[in-house]
């Protein structure tokens, strides 16, 4: 996904702190900015390519699998492999602060 195709879901602005990691690196925090079930936008400390599988750790869940879908400067935007349930959703936006 490219970052001027349409997204399949609205995205909810989060200002949040989760910790990421590239294959075979240490993890780090980032900052997550927004989030959608299907994806995210963070802002790592590290270069990474479109493509590239990381993984994220949100607070209180298990470690999420994602592809690097598109990256604007520092921003990037995860697509993860695993679409969140609406409710697993709802649970995680209202937990990390979100409208």
């Amino acid at each position: 996904m490219s970052i001027e195709e349409p997204r399949r879901a609205e995205r909810v602005p989060l200002n949040c702190e989760v910790e990421f990691r590239r294959h075979a690196d240490v993890r780090y925090p980032v900052d997550l900015l927004n989030f959608s079930p299907e994806g995210c936008c963070i802002v790592p400390p590290v270069r990474v390519d479109v493509g590239e599988s990381v993984w994220l750790r949100i607070p209180g869940m298990e470690t999420i699998h994602a592809q690097v879908a598109w990256t604007e400067q520092w921003k990037v935007g995860l697509e993860f492999d695993k679409p969140f349930h609406p409710a697993v959703f709802e649970s995680v936006v209202k937990r990390l602060g979100g409208q």
